[in-house]
């Protein structure tokens, strides 16, 4: 659910104890979330809940802080630090484990120049460590790898013919399989795939290539510690408890039925934990790439190209002779891979486009990011991002206020869409709060608002909903200003 709107944090908010709300699976509306007791004005639902992925628009990386999500009207002086500049060769230990994170080399490929940067910018050495310490270094390496692959000119467009027709003709799932299937025999030609790393992006390509990699870089990390705790003995103790992540809580804690109908899954407001911040989550999420494509059928080029550069400058044919090592331990996770989410249509182990005998791994059997470079992979992750992320607006929020970009945050996206909602969205750097607008009776439907609509008439609502999200509201406001009245 693309969100189009965020304002500054409340300082009434305040938070009940006990767990606040559940998710109910609707064989119709999907996932949502419902209050598990009667909630007061101001409640905070879920604590600070942070971004799986993200990207922040070319136009705006040079004026944004790229940890705590600053903007200052286009004004610069206050971004002191940029990529990984004044760390060394080592990065600050993690705070959480107190390890070192070393440098890491980039995958093979056409080596940047001097001048290319990795696009991040920071307020300050305490900005520039955070976000280090929680993506890691390699990170800053490969996005400056990604970088060098965005294309420096902007060509002149070259008019194409349309046959007769195509115009009116409808983009069919089965249209886009068969191009990704192409992708997919092209690419079984080493050959081809070499020549996929001199691919150059344009802005918005590239744009979306890092969103991607922030996401398989994201995953990689939770296969490494996992598989860390699995070869660990004896095993660690003192872990941080999982009372608030989705897909984490036993089977005789989730409630789900038989039927696979009703999950009610109790979740806590935490925090200082990324919670339901995983790729089981976040791949669980529903994916609009169809509903996209129908819209705007061109960025299907768009995104066969994405995954071509990912692939060939980061796919495990290229960095065989040079592989990314694995990231240092961070916040150790669960010893056992964590359950498929109720309505999943990906498990925990990924985009796993591979012969049967699972992972590949390293000599000492740590798990390779190349592994995850697949098509259904990169596919999964730009199919998500229609429908369910949230721009990242200026704040405090105005109407002249400028997209910065747009993030996914996977525990947020069960919010369904009212457009009178009893739960308004709270930005707090690249955090996000959720609290509740009014109070709200034991088992009402907890629904924000998707974008600036509330305040929008009813023909207008429709429309933005439609073209946005790609739905038509029939919530209660716009049943009872529904000017057909009864015959709809």
């Amino acid at each position: 659910m693309s969100m189009h709107n965020a304002t500054t944090a409340s300082a009434s908010s305040t938070t009940p104890p006990g767990p606040l709300l559940h998710i109910r699976t609707d064989p119709y509306a999907g996932r949502k979330y419902h209050a598990t007791s009667p909630l007061p004005e101001n409640a905070d639902l879920l604590g600070s809940c942070a971004p799986f992925s993200y990207t922040i628009w070319k136009r705006f990386r040079n004026e944004v802080c790229a940890e705590c999500w600053r903007y200052d009207r286009g004004r610069r002086s206050f971004l002191t630090r940029r990529d990984d500049e004044g760390l060394g060769e080592h990065v600050p230990p993690d705070a959480s484990t107190g390890t070192q994170n070393v440098r890491q080399n980039a995958p093979r490929g056409p080596k940047p120049t001097s001048t290319t940067g990795a696009g991040l910018w920071f307020c300050d050495a305490a900005c520039q460590r955070s976000w280090i310490a929680r993506e890691g270094a390699d990170a800053v390496g490969l996005l400056r790898q990604l970088e060098g692959a965005r294309r420096k000119a902007r060509p002149k467009p070259q008019p194409q013919p349309v046959p007769r027709g195509d115009a009116e003709r409808e983009l069919t799932q089965e249209t886009v399989d068969r191009a990704w299937d192409a992708v997919r025999e092209r690419e079984r030609s080493p050959k081809e795939v070499r020549k996929w790393r001199d691919i150059q992006l344009d802005d918005y390509e590239t744009d979306m290539a890092r969103y991607v990699l922030l996401a398989f870089l994201r995953y990689h990390r939770e296969r490494c510690e996992r598989h860390a705790d699995e070869v660990q003995s004896p095993p660690l103790t003192g872990r941080p408890p999982y009372s608030c992540t989705l897909g984490r809580l036993p089977s005789y804690q989730s409630g789900v039925r038989p039927d696979g109908l009703l999950d009610t899954n109790p979740i806590e407001a935490k925090e200082g934990y990324e919670q339901g911040s995983e790729w089981s989550t976040f791949a669980s999420l529903q994916s609009n790439e169809l509903s996209l494509l129908r819209a705007c059928p061109e960025i299907l080029e768009h995104q066969t190209r994405v995954y071509q550069l990912l692939r060939g400058r980061f796919g495990r044919s290229s960095v065989a002779a040079d592989s990314v090592p694995a990231p240092s331990r961070r916040r150790p996770l669960s010893a056992s891979s964590p359950p498929k989410l109720p309505g999943s249509t990906a498990d925990v182990g990924g985009p796993r486009e591979k012969p049967a005998g699972g992972d590949s791994a390293t000599e000492n059997g740590t798990p390779e990011l190349g592994d995850i470079i697949t098509v259904a992979g990169v596919r999964t992750a730009l199919g998500i991002d229609p429908g369910n992320s949230f721009g990242v607006w200026e704040v405090p929020l105005m109407d002249e206020s400028e997209c910065l970009g747009f993030a996914v945050y996977p525990i947020a996206s069960f919010f369904n869409h009212h457009c009178s909602p009893n739960v308004r969205k709270e930005r707090e750097g690249r955090t996000l709060r959720f609290v509740t607008t009014r109070t709200v009776e034991e088992g009402e439907e907890l629904c924000i608002s998707y974008g600036h609509v509330e305040g929008m008439d009813w023909a207008t609502r429709q429309q933005e909903l439609l073209e946005g999200w790609y739905f038509s509201c029939r919530c209660s406001r716009c049943k009872s200003e529904d000017p057909r009245g009864a015959q709809t």
